[in-house]
């Protein structure tokens, strides 16, 4: 393999030109590893190449620029929330990887718009760049890297094939908004292995978005996740919600779960088919969050209703949940639309202790997002873009009472759901609010 060591820039730390040239150059030339000098060093948008190694050794720091300006030059097809740039970005490239024990550290308190908290989150600016946006690649190597402080979604592949991560480690702001860990959109054949993610929303997310490129548009397919340590003040283990296209055969296996919200969910909104998803051999513990985050501390969330009202939520079928042992404050739910059954799902040999919170008060069946949160608020008396609204009683859609307190399990619209060797140990007496069912199925 070709090796350059990028030249340390003369007059500061932005890197940017020299790191760029040298990616050009060796691209150019066939490829080969393109190596950080040791040190710490800012950049805007950087775009690889094919064959491309990005190199961030131990003892560098790549510090993304906290001027949205600056990342003009990693536009990208997709739009997430309001950014359209990426910090390290890619398009139709093959056998690229970033490497190395370095650190690419996002600046996040820079791209805060005002001092405070909003309903338990931080306020930020509309505008920020992703950590790493590669669309439509092949033979994708992720490795070894620390990310951290990202100011948005962390690591974002699009319609890409052959991924692998590995052994990267994400430690973002837990109050930070949409600060997503690894969100494979319309992806195949990816495996992660060996990851370490804290991150206020989901750790990893398979989601199959609508873009404005009609190229990337296509099904998530073959993805495989084992033996990773996750934290998450969202869903840790997502898929949705966006799913306007195909999701099918997705595993997620021997991974540790701490100090999370939800663990485990599927949240079909757009009508895309999910099908043959598998939870397994995994330790979980939940507590629920704020209201401002989806999710009331539960283990083990199934939901399809349709996004927008009228149209038809996706299907959802075939997904089995094995081996799954912990702590929670909600239930697990497996929740359909009256038109649209979820179908085929098994659970079996969960052992769990179910537990009162800190927001009992606030202990709600919550199946957002519903269609009110389209929206364009931002104002916590009314409610906040994307992700709630309050209603004229002073309520939030999408979040009400358990029909008859909170059960251990709770089950509608759905066909065939089989519950075998479920242990769910709860308080006694049991708390005000809480059903005397451990299994209420409607």
């Amino acid at each position: 393999m070709s090796h350059v060591l990028v030249a340390a820039p003369q007059d500061g730390q932005n890197i940017t030109a020299a790191l760029q040239s040298a990616i050009n150059t060796l691209a150019a030339e066939g490829g080969g590893r393109v190596e950080l000098p040791r040190g710490e060093w800012v950049a805007g948008a950087v775009r690889l190449e094919s064959g491309i190694d990005l190199h961030v050794p131990r003892g560098t720091t790549l510090t993304c620029s906290d001027d949205y300006d600056d990342f003009i030059n990693g536009t990208v097809s997709v739009m997430a929330e309001d950014s359209d740039r990426g910090f390290i970005v890619a398009r139709d490239a093959k056998d690229i990887s970033v490497t190395g024990h370095g650190t690419i550290h996002g600046q996040g308190p820079k791209w805060l718009s005002r001092e405070g908290l909003f309903d338990g989150v931080k306020w930020a600016k509309f505008n920020r760049p992703r950590m790493v946006v590669f669309e439509a690649c092949q033979n994708i190597t992720i490795r070894d890297v620390t990310f951290s402080e990202a100011p948005m979604w962390t690591v974002h592949l699009v319609a890409c094939d052959m991924i692998r991560v590995t052994d990267i480690t994400i430690l973002n702001d837990l109050l930070m908004p949409n600060t997503d860990g690894v969100n494979f959109d319309s992806c195949r054949d990816a495996f992660m292995t060996g990851c370490r993610i804290v991150a206020a929303d989901d750790s990893v997310c398979v989601k199959t978005c609508a873009k404005m490129d009609a190229a990337l548009n296509g099904p998530a397919e073959r993805i495989h996740v084992s033996n990773c340590h996750f934290t998450s003040r969202s869903c840790s283990v997502k898929i949705g919600t966006e799913t306007h296209f195909d999701v099918r055969d997705v595993v997620f296996t021997g991974l540790t779960i701490t100090d999370t919200n939800r663990a485990f969910g599927i949240f079909a909104r757009d009508g895309g088919l999910i099908e043959r998803i598998r939870f397994a051999n995994s330790t979980v513990d939940c507590s629920q969050a704020p209201h401002t985050y989806w999710g009331s501390g539960e283990p083990i969330t199934i939901n399809a209703l349709a996004r927008v009202s009228g149209e038809a939520p996706s299907i959802v079928r075939d997904v089995a949940v094995a081996g799954i042992t912990g702590r929670c404050e909600g239930a697990i739910v497996v929740h359909g639309d009256p038109e649209q059954l979820i179908e085929n799902v098994h659970i079996s040999a969960v052992n769990l202790r179910q537990e009162q919170g800190a927001f009992a008060h606030e202990l709600f069946l919550d199946l957002r997002p519903v269609p009110q949160d389209v929206n364009e608020l931002d104002d916590p008396e009314l409610g906040r873009r994307n992700c709630f609204v309050r209603r004229p009683d002073g309520g939030i859609f999408g979040m009400d009472p358990y029909p008859d307190g909170l059960p251990g399990i709770h089950v509608r619209h759905a066909l065939n759901v089989e519950i075998e060797n479920v242990q769910i140990s709860r308080p006694s007496p049991l708390p005000e609010g809480w059903s005397p069912q451990v299994s209420d199925k409607g």
